[in-house]
């Protein structure tokens, strides 16, 4: 496929973490998010409490990082709903998800 198909764009709570890591990490983050646009719909949907929810993993500095995101079809948009390193990823999660 060629050209992004989707829109990426942050959810509010996932920008408040964003905005406190380091300049290069915000930047891979940026890069792997755009990886998303791509073809979405590559990567595994959660189960349970989580499903419409997608995950999407990475290597920074040694640590693994998961994105989570969700798909909006209908505006072709991907919305990240959270970025985090793996420790504690998917408590973090299903808390954003019972407070949205």
């Amino acid at each position: 496929m060629s050209g992004k198909r989707y829109q990426v764009f942050m959810a509010p709570s996932a920008h408040r973490r964003y905005k406190k890591f380091d300049p290069l990490l915000k930047q891979t983050i940026k890069e792997e998010a755009n990886k998303l646009s791509e073809d979405p719909h590559r990567y595994e949907e959660l189960k349970g409490p989580l499903r419409g929810i997608r995950s999407y993993h990475f290597d920074y500095s040694k640590t693994q990082y998961r994105i989570a995101y969700r798909i909006l079809e209908d505006k072709k948009q991907i919305e990240v709903v959270l970025a985090k390193s793996r420790e504690s990823f998917y408590q973090t999660l299903r808390r954003i998800i019972r407070s949205n």
